[in-house]
């Protein structure tokens, strides 16, 4: 089968490597094509789907093109999968936020900070109710040196 490379043990393992690899690609591959719910997914689950599809025909395409001996470097198919990397990274980034993120019990901080302005209306309160006068406590008070004058 290898004719000249037959004792190579590297070579056909590495070869033997990339059948499978591809066998179990294209195993993949099949099933994804042939799911018939794809309306019935949530449009997260679209999503994902859509880009595990993207990047997997065209990283099919970026290694039959290094078969082929195309530099891929030169060629569009490796501006596509930066492409697709980073809207992999996005949505990443999109379900993180969504899900990781604390969320804010907005209604316990409204009770917290209420809590607090009370406490210091009734400080207020209790300030100016013990002043004859209505003036703050801490007023300074000054007085004449020259009134009997």
């Amino acid at each position: 089968d290898f004719a000249e490379l037959g004792s190579d043990t590297v070579f056909i393992d590495k070869t033997k490597k990339i059948a499978e690899s591809l066998e179990k690609l294209e195993k993949h591959l099949q099933t994804a094509v042939e799911f018939r719910g794809y309306n019935d997914l949530t449009q997260a689950e679209k999503v994902k789907f859509d880009l595990f599809l993207s990047y997997t025909a065209n990283s099919l395409y970026w290694m039959y093109l290094k078969l082929q001996g195309v530099d891929v470097n030169e060629h569009g198919i490796k501006f596509e999968l930066s492409r697709i990397r980073e809207a992999m990274l996005r949505d990443k980034q999109i379900y993180e936020r969504n899900t990781l993120r604390p969320n804010l019990d907005k209604g316990a901080a409204g009770r917290f900070i209420r809590h607090g302005l009370k406490i210091r209306k009734k400080k207020k309160v209790e300030e100016s109710g013990s002043e004859s006068d209505g003036e703050p406590k801490n007023k300074k008070t000054r007085f004449e040196e020259n009134a009997s004058d």
